[in-house]
């Protein structure tokens, strides 16, 4: 099983869309999200992961 970790994303949406991409890319089986997403806008890019 491979896992992916993100934590403090706040609002930093470029880094967010990259972050996304490597997971998916690495077609990671879980995402795990340790905090600080701050942003409401954080969220929908989250959205695109491919992983639950």
């Amino acid at each position: 099983m491979r896992i992916g970790i993100l934590s403090d994303t706040h609002d930093y949406l470029e880094m967010v869309d990259a972050a996304v991409g490597q997971l998916n890319r690495e077609r990671v089986d879980l995402v795990l999200h340790a905090g600080d997403y701050i942003s409401p806008f954080v969220i929908p890019r989250l959205a695109n992961l491919r992983s639950p």
